[in-house]
């Protein structure tokens, strides 16, 4: 027998097919086997990183990338092996097809074989279509289909993986506007929308009518399988198996079929009605590959339909079968939603799942969950539904010797190996009978070329610095700039003359017009002023995750990411962090390992969020108005460096011996949608607004009046006297060694903790200057509490003291204690006092003050 390799001995362009898959822990090797490494898969070795490691695969018709350490753990056959398994498949394949005819004759005779139930279910499909067409035509309406009695609302699940396009098509159904990005995780909470009813026939206003029949669709997460080792599977299968909605959605990406259907299959063993949109049809078309439709619905025993979420394509054929598959399935008018899909599974592993049926079945019925699944789940070691089942001790007993009687079958394979590999052959040879591939697909190979530049050993991380550096200088430097210049020129020479004219012609009290035009419209017209600058860095961000390059960004960045104990996978939430640390902490759920979550977690607020924009912009351009675009990218550099040495601090500490593992699908770079891309800025934007509106609209009704009053509620003008004076000298001294020890600087500070755009507000109220004042004004106004290298301390502090309170909560969330959200929040100030105080006492040596 030839010698036996590692996949990790592979040299780029070299392929083998996997023998026995090995890993450093379970979590990993289930990762592995569920991205579809099973014994007998071929993979392909495309490239290693820039740094390295990791290392980038093709199998089943995509890219993933996993490190060289994963890729040693996993045997590749040896050259006689090859050439058998070579024959085998070819064997096989011939077989599979003889036999599908002879199960297509049976099927229309023998009512009660799974083959007739498959046959039905791609018959219905057929027929879900030619109805929509005759509604179209008036020939028959689905009012006369669907009874009033059974027109009751009804709840759909909509499921798939990342980068299927799932919120797209969940945009498009409801109109509403969810993010949406080409890497994984993007959704990371389950989402709620009312399917328009004006939706037609290609998701536009057209003439299928839905009759006002009430469908709402849930939004899940974008996950590979129903497994729980992630919060996002659990989220998913606990909403399917407990909130029990009506039908599944399952969305396919029909460019990468063969990953997508694991889940499908997974699906499947719910026993839950479900229909399958197969989306990016048109991309399908346009790689020149052909899905047969009528037999894909046929092998799966699903009903299939095409569509296209981008274009909308099929949306309303979508909504309208779906309506025709609840009835159906209610009604028990059509067969062949609730098979059980035992064909999927070789004949060993039926037996030993049926045994365990017999064993577990009051106990299932008991605990509310689907037979069939919890079957396999059991047979696969699932310890959470074996918890849910309850069994007693002589149960216990029994599936203990069935499973290790199935294990007993093959020593290269664990149970949940063995049912994986199950699958996944069942897969294949679905695909082999439906797909078909172009000999070559144009956009695979677009997107190898992009790589080869942007993965690029020597160029990757100039371009990827290149990127940010443009990026920046976009959002602080040049085009963001000037746009926030127009708005306080707006805001100034504009809005406030105008209203305050207005208000003295309308004989308003003084103090009135004082509050509006001196403390609300200052207030939040400072913070208005960085809007345009806010909405240019989540532009740009959008278009690098809706391009498939963030996943590339991981790929790169895993190496020295691990040096923190983290992974390629926390790069991304940590990039999302420059834009706002909420979305970016949620984000952190897409990362499997515990410790590497929350450590990605705790360093979230270290990187810049938008919200510090604005005071950034307003110092730096009175302090630094030469240099402000380098002050500013300073601060987001030093942010970086301050959040890489707490993670080598947690890292010793908090979060020892971590080593978290990388597996990551590299997805086909996409032309970002410029719908979406706008929808996911206005998002924001809106968000911004809100907060303007609202937060810091209060914030300055209230900064206004604590200084305009004294605590014996008299109005003064001496604002030292005021209640904001009088606790803010109270504090100060403690800011002193700072460089800052004044009262205004002081409540400056503590309105950062509501929001951090609310220092802004804070300080064009203290001292009085206007939105659009030139730098040498602004620079005049605060001259009295702030020197160069004061101010430059004074922003230090900024960026480093805890974040929002909206972001402090969902730290606490994510974390699930309040404690350790308590002590980041220590931390951070203290942190941050110490490196400013450091700041300020260098800087005062050096320049003097």
């Amino acid at each position: 027998m030839s010698k036996r390799k590692t996949l990790g001995g592979l040299m780029p362009g070299q392929s083998g097919y996997v023998y026995s898959i090995g890993a450093r822990d379970e979590k990993t090797r289930h990762r592995i086997i569920e991205m579809g490494i099973t014994p007998g898969t071929e993979i392909t070795m495309i490239k290693t990183a820039p740094m390295g490691d990791p290392v980038e695969i093709a199998l089943r018709g995509y890219s993933l990338s996993i490190r060289k350490a994963d890729a040693e753990h996993i045997l590749l056959m040896a050259d006689d092996e090859e050439n058998t398994l070579r024959e085998n498949i070819k064997r096989a394949s011939s077989d599979i097809q003889h036999k599908s005819r002879v199960k297509l004759e049976k099927g229309e005779k023998k009512a009660d074989s799974d083959e007739a139930q498959h046959f039905r279910a791609a018959m219905l499909t057929e027929f879900m279509i030619d109805n929509v067409s005759r509604c179209d035509k008036k020939e028959m309406c689905f009012k006369n289909v669907f009874p009033d009695s059974h027109d009751k609302p009804v709840r759909l699940a909509l499921v798939g993986n990342p980068n299927c396009g799932k919120t797209t098509l969940f945009n498009a159904m409801t109109g509403a506007r969810e993010y949406v990005g080409n890497w994984p995780g993007v959704t990371v909470e389950k989402k709620e929308g009312k399917i328009r009813n004006e939706l037609g026939r290609k998701g536009r206003k057209g003439s299928v009518c839905t009759h006002g029949h009430e469908m709402t669709l849930v939004d899940l997460p974008g996950i590979y399988s129903l497994s729980p080792y992630s919060t996002e599977e659990i989220i998913a299968r606990s909403f399917v198996v407990d909130e029990k909605p009506d039908a599944i959605i399952n969305i396919v990406d029909g460019t990468n079929i063969e990953r997508n259907l694991y889940l499908t299959i997974q699906l499947m063993e719910l026993e839950v009605p479900m229909i399958i949109a197969l989306n990016m049809m048109d991309e399908v078309e346009k790689n020149g590959d052909s899905i047969d439709i009528k037999k894909l619905s046929l092998l799966l025993g699903i009903p299939v339909i095409p569509i296209s979420a981008r274009t909308g394509m099929g949306l309303g054929e979508l909504a309208q079968s779906m309506r025709k598959l609840v009835f159906a399935a209610h009604t028990q008018l059509h067969e062949g939603f609730n098979i059980e899909p035992d064909d999927v599974y070789d004949d060993f592993t039926r037996l030993e799942h049926y045994k365990i049926g017999n064993v577990i079945e009051p106990f299932a019925k008991k605990a509310g969950l689907p037979l069939h699944w919890a079957k396999i789940k059991v047979l696969e070691g699932d310890k959470r539904v074996m918890e849910r089942l309850s069994l007693d001790e002589q149960a216990k007993k029994k599936v203990d010797e069935i499973i290790r009687e199935y294990a007993a079958a093959d020593p290269l394979m664990d149970n949940e190996t063995m049912v994986a590999d199950s699958r996944y052959r069942y897969i294949t040879n679905v695909c082999a009978q439906s797909v078909r591939k172009a000999e070559k697909n144009e956009k695979s190979d677009v997107s190898e070329k992009i790589d080869r530049i942007l993965t690029h050993k020597w160029l990757a991380l100039p371009i990827f610095v290149g990127i940010m550096a443009l990026i920046f200088t976009l959002t602080f430097a040049t085009v963001g700039a000037w746009l926030s210049d127009m708005v306080g020129v707006l805001l100034d020479e504009t809005v406030i003359p105008a209203a305050r004219n207005a208000l003295v012609n309308m004989n308003a009290y003084e103090w009135f017009t004082s509050l509006v035009c001196d403390g609300i419209i200052t207030g939040v017209g400072g913070v208005l002023t960085f809007l345009p600058q806010i909405a240019i860095l989540f532009f740009c961000l959008s278009l690098l995750e809706d391009s498939g390059y963030m996943s590339r960004i991981a790929f790169i960045m895993d190496k020295p990411m691990r040096k923190l104990g983290l992974s390629g996978k926390s790069f991304i939430p940590l990039l999302m962090g420059f834009g706002c640390s909420v979305p970016a902490a949620m984000g952190a759920r897409t990362v499997e390992n515990e410790q590497d979550k929350q450590m990605t977690i705790m360093l979230v607020p270290f990187m810049s969020c938008s919200a510090k924009l604005p005071v950034y912009g307003l110092l730096a351009g009175a302090f630094f108005a030469k240099g402000r675009g380098l002050v500013i990218i300073s601060l987001y550099v030093f942010g970086v460096l301050a959040g890489i040495l707490s993670g080598l601090l947690f890292r010793k500490t908090v979060f020892k011996n971590n080593d978290a593992a990388f597996i990551i699908e590299l997805p086909q770079y996409r032309f970002p949608s410029m719908k979406n891309t706008f929808l996911h800025v206005w998002e924001r934007v809106s968000h911004f607004l809100h907060k303007a509106g609202t937060i810091i609209f209060a914030m300055s009704v209230v900064l206004w009046f604590l200084q305009n009053f004294t605590f014996a509620l008299s109005m003064t003008a001496e604002s030292e006297n005021s209640i904001l004076g009088v606790v803010g000298s109270f504090i100060a001294p403690v800011f002193t060694p700072l460089g800052f020890g004044v009262w205004q600087a002081v409540v400056a500070l503590l309105t950062g903790f509501v929001a951090k755009e609310a220092v802004v507000s804070a300080l064009t109220m203290f001292y009085g200057f206007s939105a659009s004042a030139a730098s040498n004004e602004i620079m005049a106004a605060l001259s009295g509490t702030f020197t160069p290298v004061s101010a430059y301390s004074f922003l230090v502090f900024v960026l480093l003291y805890t974040p929002c309170i909206a972001a402090v909560t969902t730290i606490s969330r994510e974390l699930h204690s309040r404690k350790k959200a308590l002590l980041l929040v220590i931390y951070q100030i203290a942190v941050a006092y110490i490196v400013s105080m450091l700041f300020y006492t260098a800087g005062t040596l050096i320049f003097g003050g």
